[in-house]
């Protein structure tokens, strides 16, 4: 018997779901269910009877959560004494594609820093694709994403926290300005900057080009994001960007696509791996900031 064995059976009885508690603590529900017919083989007994997903206490189980309880709630007291002790200069690395930077992240950050004044974040600017391959390979603890038409890795794992989508930028003097949509094939000629060859973005873009038989007049690559809305306001270029990106005041106007190219935006982490109290803190501080903006 172990206390990650008694944790989650004492959430299982509680939220009645081994699904509730796999989100709850950041595990595979299969790992959460293993764990508890783990429990029962070593006890020999069965603590749950489990009717359409809905979990309820055997008589067994009932006594086992009366006495589980006090120890697991004892365990984690010092658990989260020690964690807040540890909490003292402890950093979290943080991967962000350039394009959420400014309306995800840049909202989330000083709230965040006032709550947790002793938490520090190391963001690393990363493309969709590059972002989540630093999860998996350990250089990064948690990533902030986006993901196209539920297209995911199997070694990670997600909590969708919005939405956008594509739209095409111009300065409000373009002659394209006052189009109410349009189509990616309507741009064959129209000199564009696309974000780098590792975004999403432009791996979806150039594919509608080349279906389209179309080849795009790309004058440049860039992931800065405040130089390519410098560029829109002193040229006749066009880019494609997240709609939340466009301002009232810009003087850049966002011209929706009849491809309506829509994304996720989620949290990305590393599946079966054990978060730290530190990373937790942050998942939960987005999913929360998050919840309350669209309340």
């Amino acid at each position: 018997m172990t206390m990650d064995q008694l944790i989650y059976f004492i959430a299982c009885a509680e939220t009645n779901s081994f699904t509730k508690t796999s989100k709850l603590y950041f595990v595979s529900q299969p790992a959460i269910s293993t764990a508890i017919k783990n429990l029962e083989q070593e006890l020999n007994t069965d603590l749950f009877i489990r009717t359409n997903n809905l979990l309820t206490l055997t008589e067994s189980g009932k006594y086992l959560y009366r006495i589980a309880r006090p120890v697991v709630s004892l365990f984690k007291n010092i658990n989260s004494q020690m964690e807040d002790f540890l909490l003292t200069n402890s950093t979290v690395k943080i991967g962000i594609p350039p394009m959420l930077g400014g309306f995800i992240f840049a909202p989330i950050f000083q709230s965040f820093t006032q709550r947790y004044p002793n938490i520090y974040l190391r963001m690393t600017e990363l493309a969709s694709s590059a972002n989540q391959k630093a999860v998996i390979n350990d250089e990064i603890d948690v990533a902030l994403t986006v993901i196209n038409e539920g297209v995911i890795d199997p070694r990670l794992d997600y909590v969708k926290i919005d939405e956008t989508s594509l739209i095409f930028a111009v300065n409000k003097n373009h002659f394209l300005a006052k189009r109410s949509s349009i189509s990616i094939k309507e741009l064959d000629k129209i000199p564009l900057i696309l974000l780098k060859e590792d975004s999403l973005q432009y791996k979806i873009v150039y594919n509608y080009f080349i279906n389209y038989k179309i080849t795009p007049n790309i004058r440049l690559l860039s992931d800065q994001i405040a130089t390519i809305k410098e560029l829109l306001l002193h040229s006749d270029i066009g880019a494609f960007l997240f709609n939340q990106v466009i301002k009232d005041g810009d003087d850049i106007v966002g011209i929706p696509l009849k491809e309506n190219i829509k994304f996720d935006i989620v949290i990305a982490y590393k599946k079966n791996k054990t978060i730290t109290s530190t990373t937790h803190k942050i998942i939960d501080f987005i999913i929360e900031t998050y919840k309350k903006s669209v309340s």
